[in-house]
């Protein structure tokens, strides 16, 4: 019976202990399938944050990169427009000025050939006789025969004849003239050969200078010198051909501008520019009208008496960007080039004189006029320029070319002559 006993108390023993090792197993699978969860759960979170920091970089990523290609091609487009100029503008074709023949003083002339072959040797500047009249700086251009009536004039220098209709011929200084009572006629003058007519067609030949001139009756016709060509072919059609660049008018909504770095073809209102491996097409400003080829002068006259000096005359492309005043890096270039040799010559004073077209209030011209020749002085005093030197800015009031067409629309080619800076050196 107590042998019995024992057994029954081991037994139950062994069933508890069994118990507990059942609920000790199990506690242990609950936790570890809990802990499982919970690093599923840990994990998964993990990630998504992950991915989220992850779209968040690649979002700033793609801004930054937005907002660098905007910058870049802010940058791009300045680049791709014509010094001077807006985007997807181009320069008209220049106008033809017709050469004269002034008379100069020795002092005059001396001046005039030390300064010539330099400076007009220089882009986008050039050398032009100054005319005044009543002391103060004009723009006229005339030939001059005699400034008597009379009918026959002998003097040690030569003869003329004169008929009281304005005919006649001359031989005098050199000079072998013959004119019809229309003005027109032939000049022959120290290289220079003159061919007109009374509308104002003709020939200008100039041998010293390599210049020549061909205009028919309605104003086209052809211009060369030793570094420009124009070819005029209609008011919509010309070809223009320089040292900086070139240009192609073929009809009124149709042009092409060609330089070494930059290329813009126009047509049907928008310009394609290029430049290097960069295209971009952007809206083209309007065309301007070729410029017709004004009369060539009758021979009414055959010496300028009212020569008081020189001009060196700035392209203000060249010297400024549209609508400003401050100087261009290449237009600091070309004030140094053109300082270098007016110190080589000695002159001893200059005007710099400022010129705008008429587009805008006189006063915004006047100023801008102001602002431009100031800019200049003070650049060319930074460079100990030898000679004395002021500025005066004349606004829209002292054109070279008419602003208009006669017609009352725009001439932009005449715009583009009037808008300028000019060294005045007074010579008498």
């Amino acid at each position: 019976m107590k042998r019995l006993s024992v057994i029954m108390v081991l037994l139950l023993l062994f069933v508890i202990s069994s118990c507990s090792q059942k609920e000790i197993a199990s506690e242990t699978d609950d936790t570890s399938v809990n802990i499982d969860k919970e690093d599923v759960s840990v994990s998964d979170k993990t990630s998504e944050d992950k991915k989220e920091a992850e779209d968040k970089d690649d979002e700033e990523s793609q801004s930054e990169a937005e907002e660098q290609s905007e910058k870049a091609e802010e940058v791009d487009m300045k680049e791709m427009s014509v010094p001077g100029y807006e985007l997807g503008e181009i320069p008209a074709i220049p106008i033809i000025e017709v050469p004269t023949v002034p008379s100069y003083s020795e002092e005059q002339e001396k001046i005039f050939n030390a300064l010539e072959e330099k400076i007009n040797s220089i882009p986008g500047v050039s050398l032009k006789p100054a005319t005044c009249k009543n002391g103060k700086i004009a723009y006229v251009s005339e030939f001059l025969v005699t400034d008597g009536n009379s009918s026959v004039t002998n003097t040690d220098e030569g003869s003329s004849v004169i008929g009281k209709d304005g005919s006649g011929v001359l031989n005098s200084d050199g000079a072998n003239v013959v004119v019809k009572a229309d003005g027109s006629g032939v000049l022959n003058k120290d290289g220079l050969t003159v061919v007109v007519r009374a509308d104002g067609s003709g020939t200008v030949s100039d041998d010293d200078k390599g210049i020549s001139l061909t205009r028919t009756h309605d104003g086209t016709g052809s211009y060369e010198s030793e570094s420009e060509s124009i070819v005029i072919e209609s008011e919509y059609k010309g070809v223009y051909k320089g040292p900086n660049y070139s240009l192609i008018y073929s009809d009124k909504d149709k042009a092409q501008y060609s330089s070494e770095e930059l290329s813009i073809i126009i047509s049907g209102g928008k310009a394609i520019i290029t430049k290097g491996d960069v295209t971009a097409t952007v809206d083209a400003k309007p065309l301007s009208k070729v410029p017709l080829i004004g009369k060539i002068p009758r021979l009414d006259k055959l010496k300028q008496k009212n020569i008081c000096g020189v001009r060196i005359v700035f392209d203000d492309s060249i010297l400024f960007d549209f609508d400003k005043f401050d100087l261009r890096p290449e237009g600091k270039e070309v004030i140094k080039k053109v300082v270098d040799v007016v110190d080589k010559v000695n002159i001893k004073s200059i005007g710099v004189y400022g010129h705008t077209d008429s587009i805008g209030s006189d006063e915004y011209n006047q100023k801008l006029s102001e602002n431009r020749a100031n800019a200049v002085k003070n650049y060319a005093m930074e460079l100990n320029v030898k000679s004395k030197i002021n500025a005066k800015g004349f606004g829209e009031s002292m054109p070279v070319a008419p602003n208009k067409n006669s017609d009352g629309s725009d001439n932009p080619s005449g715009r583009q002559a009037n808008r300028r800076v000019e060294f005045f050196i007074p010579v008498k």
